[in-house]
């Protein structure tokens, strides 16, 4: 795939598509069985936060098996109002910048999440720290968008649901 312009990938984003080539179908990527990746890629409202992290080739390090994270993922429905357009000229340091400033060491249940009024986590963005705050038994990240469901586990971490994208400080 040859593309050009301000916008250009040097990826080749066919594997997200199913073409056929002279030796048949190209294959498509397995996660290993209940990882982060896995539930992610199968959960049918996180696919535009699916598409940040293939972009962002983060999907290998959700997926191993002995990766210890805890990430907040925004559903479809919470992030409708942003045009596909935006994802699709995403490019690929800024895709790795929203995941990491989504992404903590460690797993992180709610009942750490919840245990303090606020909280500061350091995420593997380290300009983008998190500001947990819980008020009248809502949690909110950043002071603009909340979390809606805790506590997915995964062998090799946990998923929350938030409901915004975590925009990420530019430098």
């Amino acid at each position: 795939m040859t593309s050009c312009g301000p916008n250009t990938q040097s990826m080749n984003f066919t594997h997200m598509f199913q073409f056929n080539d002279k030796n048949g179908k190209l294959p498509i990527k397995t996660y290993s069985k209940n990882s982060i990746m896995d539930l992610i890629n199968y959960h049918p409202d996180f696919t535009k936060f699916l598409y940040i992290l293939k972009l962002s080739e983060m999907d290998v390090i959700l997926d191993k098996k002995q990766a210890n994270f805890t990430i907040f993922v925004p559903s479809d429905t919470a992030i409708k109002n942003i045009p596909d357009d935006v994802f699709l000229n995403m490019d690929q340091g800024d895709a790795k910048n929203i995941v990491q400033s989504s992404l903590l060491d460690y797993r992180i249940p709610k009942e750490l999440l919840v245990d303090s009024p606020a909280a500061y986590f350091n995420t593997l963005s380290p300009q983008n720290r998190m500001f947990v705050t819980n008020i009248n038994l809502n949690t909110k990240i950043n002071n603009n968008l909340n979390v809606i469901y805790f506590d997915i586990i995964c062998t090799n971490g946990i998923i929350h649901v938030v409901d915004k994208l975590i925009k990420p400080l530019k430098l």
